[in-house]
Formats: C-alpha cells, sequence, structure tokens
C-alpha cells in the first residue's frame, strides 16, 4: 500500500499533536515534517518527500496560509495542498480556492471527514467543505469563479479584492503598477459578472 506523505504545518502545537497522531495512526499515511514557521515549510518541502501539505488558513498571527498556499503552487512540482482551518465562511473558502488550495476543510468537521479529504485529496481530487450551509449568493460567487476563465494574475488580484487590499496595496503586493492593477481588476469583474467591488462584497456579506 503506498504510503500519502504529509506535511503539517501548524504553529499551534495542540492542534499540530492531534494532526500527526492521527495521520500517524493510519496504514496508508505517514508525517513526513511538521512546520511551526514559514521558513520551515520551505526547508522541508525542498529536502522531503511530500504528498500533501496541511496548513491553517491564519499561520503566525496572519493570514499567512494563503500567502504560503499560492507559493507552493507556484513551485515547479506544486504538492497538493489542503486548507486547513477554523475559518468557516464561504469567502475563506473562496480565498483558498483563489490561492490555489486543493482542497478546504473547517476544522469542526470529524476525523473520518479529514481522513477522507486528505485521501481525496492526494488522489487529485477536490474537496470544499465549508461547515455551513453558504448562502445562495456566496454559492454563486464560488460558482462563477469556478467556471470563469480567470488568468492566476487575476484570481490572484480577485484575492487581494476579498481581502480588502486597495489598489496600490495590490501592486505593492505584486510588484506591478496600479495601472496593471485596475486593467486586471476590470477583466476579472468582467468574467464574474460584476460591476464594482461592492458587488463582490455583496457575496461575501450575506454570507
Amino acid at each position: 500500500m503506498t504510503s500519502i506523505a504529509v506535511l503539517i504545518v501548524e504553529d499551534h502545537p495542540i492542534v499540530s499533536l492531534g494532526l500527526t497522531t492521527v495521520v500517524s495512526a493510519q496504514e496508508d499515511m505517514s508525517v513526513a515534517g511538521q512546520a511551526a514557521r514559514t521558513e520551515e515549510v520551505f526547508e522541508q518541502l525542498s529536502t522531503l518527500a511530500v504528498d500533501l501539505v496541511i496548513i491553517p488558513l491564519r499561520f503566525e498571527g496572519e493570514n499567512k496560509g494563503l500567502e504560503i498556499c499560492r507559493e507552493i503552487k507556484a513551485m515547479p512540482r506544486a504538492t497538493k495542498v489542503l486548507m486547513y482551518t477554523s475559518f468557516t465562511s464561504p469567502s475563506d473558502a473562496t480565498l483558498a480556492f483563489l490561492s490555489g488550495a486543493d482542497s478546504f476543510l473547517t476544522k469542526n468537521q470529524s476525523q473520518a471527514s479529514l481522513l477522507e479529504t486528505i485521501r481525496s485529496t492526494a488522489v487529485g481530487k477536490k474537496v470544499w467543505i465549508t461547515g455551513l450551509d453558504s448562502d445562495t449568493t456566496a454559492r454563486d460567487l464560488d460558482d462563477r469563479i469556478n467556471s470563469s476563465l480567470l488568468t492566476k494574475r487575476e484570481s490572484e488580484v480577485v484575492g487581494f479584492v476579498l481581502q480588502r487590499f486597495s489598489n496600490a496595496e495590490i501592486a505593492r503586493e505584486l510588484y506591478i503598477s496600479v495601472t496593471t492593477v485596475k486593467s486586471h481588476v476590470s477583466n476579472a469583474f468582467q468574467k464574474l459578472g460584476l460591476r464594482n467591488r461592492r458587488e463582490l462584497f455583496a457575496h461575501e456579506d450575506d454570507s
């Protein structure tokens, strides 16, 4: 039986221990490594054989999980990423999707659900469980993003917009001009059938 090598990214010791215990107890899984800091994530990915990374949305006191996920998925041989988080809103799932996560699971789900999600994600299936009954508008936004033809850059820009970044702040984060940011925002909104940021946030705030 092929073992799924898992890298556990978690800065909360108790959560990290719990994940390690659960994963290690499975015959078809193994803990390849653990990381409690951002630099440790990439150090271990460069030296270990990892099939899947479990990472929280909030990491090191910030929403660094999204940034780490984007960096992992930008690597030449991107590892599967499972976003495992206590954040349950549909907009958080959307942000994870835009950051390239392969699956999204909230921490209020059962252990069985976690293990099944790990197995499904490892073989290329996407699993998105937010733990809440999503409002119609929030589901509609996720559906639009999934069915749209957003470029990678447009997806990144929409992710920053959802986090309330201004055009100038997005430009600084992506090392591009404000004019280019505006162009990406305009193109992305057109593809999503949105006229402005107010309509985008309406999907989030109604959830």
